[in-house]
Parts: C-alpha cells; structure tokens; sequence
C-alpha cells in the first residue's frame, strides 16, 4: 500500500515537473524563492519519491532522472518565451543525486521500523539486533 502511494506520487510529480518545465510560462508556480533552489528541491522531491516507490532501481532511476533533466531542459529551446541553460541542468542534476540520497535513508529507516515492530529478530540488520 506504501509503496502504490509512491509510485502514483512519484508519477505525478514527474508529469508536474514536464508541464512546468516545456508548458505555458503562466502554469509555473509562483514562488518567493530563487529559481536554483526551487529546481533544486523540485528534482530532489521527484528522485525521493522514485526511490521509495522503486527501492531496487536505485541506479536506473538517476540515470533515467538526469537524462529526463537533460531532455526537458533542451526541450526548452522549441518552447516560446523559454530558454535552456546548462546551470539550471546541472541544478537539477544535484537535486536529483540529493533526492537519491534521501530516499535511500528513508527507505532504509521504513524497512528498520518495520522490521523492528514485526517481531522477527532475524528481520533486523546485525547491528540493530546487538541491542
């Protein structure tokens, strides 16, 4: 049930991320916030979200993620009123590893308190069970 929670939030905000990013200039969110870091911490939600709906894809979510960044940023250039920077990419790109990070840990905590509360000794790690 979790993990169908992330994926359709994971899919959302990917399909949130391609509008705002290639569609009408009107549709961005206004913020008070420089552009950087609202780039950043929209990637580094995307890739959080990826990671915990996909634990096991780890490495095929920031490849797939870094070259959607690419894509959509390059796309920009055929949009009217909007333009490509390498920057924004290479912001993007550290939001994505950023969220990578992040999912990871919180996928790591979620499996250690589930195992904790199952009751199954053996479903800790090693140095958990040492308590």
């Amino acid at each position: 049930m979790l993990r169908t929670t992330f994926q359709v939030l994971a899919w959302t905000s990917i399909l949130a991320i391609v509008i705002i990013t290639d569609g009408p200039i009107g549709l961005r969110p206004v913020t008070h916030l420089p552009g950087s870091v609202e780039r950043f911490f929209a990637l580094l939600t995307v890739a959080t979200l990826f990671t915990l709906a996909y634990p096991n894809r780890i490495s095929f979510i920031g490849l797939s993620l870094v070259l959607a960044v690419f894509v959509l940023e390059f796309a920009q250039v055929a949009s009217f009123g909007r333009h490509a920077r390498l920057r924004d990419a290479g912001v993007k790109v550290l939001g994505v590893f950023a969220g990578l990070a992040v999912g990871y840990f919180l996928r790591a905590g979620i499996d250690l308190i589930r195992a904790r509360f199952s009751g199954d000794p053996k479903a800790l790690p090693k140095a958990a069970n040492q308590s």
